[in-house]
């Protein structure tokens, strides 16, 4: 009994009978395996794109938060310059407002900063399960496109569908205990100012 590349028995029939060219179960496989590879391939550059964008996110906010910082400096400065021309009750209030300034600012800076933390670390924890999920499936894919068994094709994809379930159950609770751990650092700091 012969069989074809995924296991039909009419598939080789099908494709005798329909006035294509004949491949060999070989060939068949071969060009499955090419395509698989062209597809990992495909999602290397993919990957290394969303890599060089999320890097590029993360200098775009370093970049405008130095700029928030240096906003922050001269508005302080042009206070402190305009209350040094005033009598000693104006030097009182300007050592008020540099102080709340100053408050000001190293609450947002920390506060900038510990939220960028956050999103990089769950942007990381996304990028990563997906980029795990897109590698798991293009393993999957190489495996069924060597098979000629329709048996160890069943195999292969409750197999397959099994370690996916799995796979996406432990990343979201994984997504979940993230947020929920940072959502409550923050709360927690936000309690403490």
């Amino acid at each position: 009994m012969r069989t074809g590349v995924f296991g039909f028995e009419a598939w080789g029939r099908a494709v005798n009978n329909d006035n294509l060219p004949a491949l060999s179960d070989a060939a068949r496989r071969e060009m499955a395996e090419g395509a698989v590879s062209k597809a990992r391939e495909a999602y290397e550059r993919y990957a290394e794109a969303g890599e060089q964008a999320l890097n590029a996110a993360e200098a775009s906010f370093s970049q405008a938060f130095d700029g928030w910082r240096q906003v922050m400096g001269a508005t302080r400065e042009a206070a402190r310059e305009l209350t040094d021309s005033n009598v000693a009750t104006a030097r009182r209030g300007r050592e008020q407002w540099d102080a709340a300034g100053s408050r000001l600012y190293n609450a947002f800076e920390d506060n900038a900063g510990q939220m960028m933390a956050a999103m990089r670390e769950i942007a990381h924890r996304m990028l990563v399960a997906s980029d795990t999920n897109v590698r798991a499936s293009l393993d999957f894919a190489e495996r069924l496109a060597r098979t000629s068994d329709p048996r160890e094709m069943v195999q292969l994809q409750v197999g397959f569908l099994q370690d996916q379930s799995r796979r996406l159950t432990e990343q979201v609770v994984d997504l979940h205990q993230t947020t929920t751990r940072l959502a409550r650092e923050a709360a927690a700091r936000a309690e403490s100012q």
